[in-house]
């Protein structure tokens, strides 16, 4: 292995944000049994075991650049969500974090493959980025604990389905014509959805979030399914009787 030369540059940062996520992800899927999330987390720790026995590679961290990217894309837009929503302090801390973590990361990776690799390249902005990075997190932490519920806003007469370690709570839904109101509590570290094509309902639910949508439905029975691209393959669907 070469030797590790310029102490807190570009790829001690990549190797500080992948620690991160890695335990974060891991914390998740034992605490919410969420399968996915410890699927993900595996992968992470192989990208992150990866980078640290081939210092200064390039592929290991163009791999790890491109796993900190997907998170981001998940956690960013859900922090931002629940934190809108007035949802609880949890739902918007852990996707807050997680995507902080992942984008300091991205940009630590692409400032290291910028520099072709250079073990000693970027020590004092990656010291910055890693500043700038702490302190979002600490602000992202106190803005949830001053503004976030624990009322789940859910209501007398609402059809509630909740999803968690990606499966629904149930697959049969009853509910008399007319205006339907439905529920969607995600537990799962990743976004779900409750959709029905025939009546154009698309409800998007982020990470740990809650979304609640009224809509009109004549009788009939219409197929619903999470929109999230295989998860209605692996079971993630059911049936709306409307009466």
């Amino acid at each position: 292995m070469r030797p590790v030369r310029g102490g807190y540059g570009w790829f001690w940062l990549v190797q500080i944000a992948a620690v991160v996520d890695t335990a974060l992800l891991f914390a998740a899927g034992v605490i919410l049994r969420d399968a996915e999330a410890l699927a993900l987390a595996f992968v992470v720790l192989l990208t992150l075991g990866w980078i640290l026995f081939r210092p200064g590679r390039i592929v290991p961290v163009l791999v790890r650049g491109l796993v900190f990217a997907d998170v981001a894309f998940w956690m960013l837009p859900a922090a931002v969500t629940n934190a809108a929503s007035h949802d609880s302090p949890a739902s918007i801390i852990l996707p807050g974090v997680l995507s902080t973590t992942s984008v300091v990361g991205l940009v630590a990776a692409l400032g290291f493959l910028l520099s072709r690799g250079n073990l000693a390249a970027g020590e004092s902005i990656a010291r910055v980025v890693s500043a700038l990075g702490l302190v979002l997190i600490l602000g992202i932490t106190g803005y949830a604990a001053a503004t976030g519920a624990t009322n789940n806003g859910i209501r007398s007469g609402d059809l509630v389905i909740a999803a968690t370690n990606a499966r629904y709570s149930t697959t049969t839904l009853t509910a008399d014509h007319g205006t339907v109101t439905v529920d969607l509590p995600n537990n799962d570290l990743f976004w779900h959805t409750f959709t029905v094509s025939a009546l154009g309902v698309d409800i998007r639910s982020p990470v740990k979030g809650h979304e609640r949508v009224s809509f009109n439905a004549q009788p009939g029975t219409y197929e619903f399914f999470c929109g999230i691209p295989g998860h209605k393959q692996i079971g993630m669907r059911g049936t709306l009787v409307i009466r």
